[in-house]
């Protein structure tokens, strides 16, 4: 037989060709031996779909990205992964992501078990009550039995409905009305124009958007509460869920998930309904005209100009020519010797006053030690524009000597009343000093804070929800 040379190229071609298919095929079954986990690891992008509206998840630029989106964050991070956040508006939508393999983890709050044995929960980290909710201009049912039927509304797909079929087992005669294409932000704006008698909410959310919704008021509290747990579709490969189990498990005896706790959901404790109209009132009517001097002291700054807006807010109302019995006065009320530490000739002019104001927290912040990190470092510069930075400097010795850590603002503000007291004060550096009142100060900045953001998160949301369907509301009674 002869080989003449195309014989050998055409064999030698054939025998690159077999040979890269046989290795193709080795890396091939090599990656299908990976477990989900290592793929997510390998990939370098953890997908998670979540219902992105507060408290969960906060859709802008700010100082607190959302209690939950924060947990999940620290996750992707201790697995090496960067974080890809799909948006969803119910619980429907974040179970067809994961059902599709879009999404590798589902956040939607707490929330009863979902009604499919394919979709599993992780260990919870959270458990919270579930309210009826109405506007407080009518009579308020006082229990389920008290429901008149088709008066509750809620969206279609959502948490809500869900918590409405696992009560319907009790409560046989239970009807209510499913809103198509709609979320939760839409049914308590409804209920809030009272166009709809009642609804039904988490504690967690409502904490939150009462403050939007001031008219929205607790009808009563449902007898059973329900966890929060990120959902995965259910696998023989257990490597995801068993690292979330074991992330979750360790955060929690961390004593960081108390911390993340404390910091989203402490300074809502106190909800004053006549001071929550005003403030609304006065976003429509006196921000507007002083929005660009917050946006240009915000950028020379270094702020969010919503959390600018807030501190003028607390000391002012924004009022221009407001003054106190000590002497400060205009927006950002500043002493004579703070206005000419930051070049304020004119304490009632605004955009002087919130150009000063707004460096004058900026030299605070700056002064702090650099290890205080966000939004740690914004809380404590807030307490130093109201006590000053050697009362707050003492305060954070006090907390460090009492086993508890200074850079953490939710430690620090529970040390700062102490500085009133002799036994406390005597002991430290500058003194006495009436500590309950930054404590209060920064609370109420911060829930000022948390308003406006909502309030204009409300605004850019409202565009890219889909058109309220009234007409094809369905009254709907589905048993699980």
């Amino acid at each position: 037989m002869v080989i003449n040379n195309r014989s050998i190229h055409i064999f030698a071609s054939w025998s690159s060709i077999c040979l890269f298919i046989c290795l193709l095929a080795s890396l091939t079954a090599c990656s299908d031996d990976l477990s989900q986990l290592e793929r997510i690891k390998s990939r370098g992008t953890l997908r998670v779909a979540l219902i992105t509206t507060p408290p969960l998840y906060f859709p802008d630029e700010s100082l607190i990205k959302g209690y939950d989106y924060e947990i999940i964050a620290s996750y992707a991070k201790s697995i090496g992964a960067s974080l890809e956040i799909i948006h969803a508006n119910t619980i429907l939508e974040i179970i067809t992501k994961l059902k599709q393999g879009k999404a590798h983890i589902g956040i939607a709050g707490n929330s009863p078990d979902y009604p499919d044995e394919n979709i599993i929960g992780s260990t919870s980290y959270e458990e919270d009550e579930w309210y009826i909710v109405g506007n407080r201009k009518n009579i308020l049912p006082k229990s389920v039995d008290d429901i008149t039927p088709s008066t509750v509304i809620v969206a279609k797909g959502s948490i809500p409905a869900l918590v409405l079929s696992h009560l319907k087992s009790e409560y046989p005669s239970l009807y209510w009305l499913e809103l198509p294409n709609g979320n939760n932000r839409q049914v308590l704006e409804q209920v809030h124009k009272d166009n709809f008698k009642l609804s039904v909410i988490s504690a967690d959310v409502y904490r939150y958007y009462r403050y939007l919704f001031p008219e929205v008021k607790i009808a009563f509290t449902l007898s059973k509460q329900y966890q929060s747990r990120w959902l995965s579709y259910k696998s023989d490969d257990v490597s995801l869920s068993n690292s979330i189990d074991k992330f979750v498990n360790s955060y929690k005896q961390s004593g960081k998930l108390e911390q993340r706790y404390n910091t989203y959901y402490r300074h809502l404790n106190a909800f004053n309904y006549t001071d929550s109209r005003h403030y609304l009132k006065l976003i429509k009517e006196r921000l507007p005209q002083y929005r660009s001097y917050f946006k240009k002291a915000a950028i020379d700054n270094d702020f969010d100009e919503r959390f600018l807006a807030a501190v003028s807010y607390q000391e002012s109302h924004w009022d221009n020519e407001a003054r106190s019995h000590t002497g400060v006065r205009g927006l950002m009320m500043l002493t004579q010797d703070t206005a000419k530490r930051v070049g304020v000739k004119d304490r009632l002019n605004p955009e002087q006053s919130i150009m000063g104001g707004a460096k004058y927290l900026n030299i605070l912040k700056a002064s702090l030690p650099e290890r205080i990190k966000e939004p740690d470092r914004s809380w404590m510069s807030l307490a130093a524009y109201n006590v000053g930075l050697g009362h707050l400097e003492d305060a954070r010795v006090l907390t460090e000597s009492l086993g508890d850590n200074p850079n953490l603002w939710i430690d620090v503000e529970k040390h700062l009343p102490k500085l009133s007291q002799e036994e406390w004060h005597q002991k430290t550096k500058y003194g006495y000093a009436r500590g309950h009142e930054p404590v209060a100060f920064v609370r109420r900045i911060r829930r000022y804070y948390d308003i406006l953001r909502l309030y204009q998160q409300e605004e850019i949301l409202e565009k890219l929800d889909k058109p309220l369907q009234l007409e094809k509301l369905k009254i709907t009674s589905p048993a699980l």
